[in-house]
């Protein structure tokens, strides 16, 4: 699957550091696969996939609506969405979760600020020159 963006975290092994949670969306989306999840949030593979089996069978999410199947060499590979990874990352508990929630919950605020800002419009009309200036804030 190409073009599916990443989520890394990184400046965990300095102290000194403060960490960084970095996302990229491609198409509106990221997917990531559960051996990548695990590293993502520190865990094993069988702690991705014990959660996302509670997850689909308390039906707080579909399979059908979260993840995508790719037939690789001689395996299949199922991808999670971004929407599965934040229900994995406030099921799980752990440091890398917890900067991860917080990246979420912190571009939740932003966008909603965003949101809520109107736009200011500044129009200027020069009648000596007949021109009128438009300007955006």
């Amino acid at each position: 699957m190409e073009n599916r963006g990443y989520i890394t975290i990184t400046g965990l092994e300095n102290k000194d550091e403060q960490p960084i949670v970095s996302v990229k969306i491609e198409n509106g989306n990221v997917w990531m696969t559960k051996h990548e999840l695990a590293r993502l949030f520190g865990v094993f593979v069988q702690t991705i996939d014990a959660n996302v089996r509670s997850i689909f069978k308390s039906r707080l999410l579909y399979d059908g609506d979260v993840t995508i199947t790719e037939k690789q060499d001689k395996s299949i590979v199922t991808y999670y969405n971004l929407e599965a990874i934040i229900f994995l990352s406030f099921r799980i508990n752990t440091y890398c979760t917890k900067l991860f929630r917080e990246w979420v919950l912190n571009s939740l605020c932003e966008y909603k600020r965003l949101q809520e800002k109107k736009p200011e419009v500044l129009v200027v009309f020069n009648p000596g020159s007949n021109q009128t200036t438009i300007s955006y804030n």
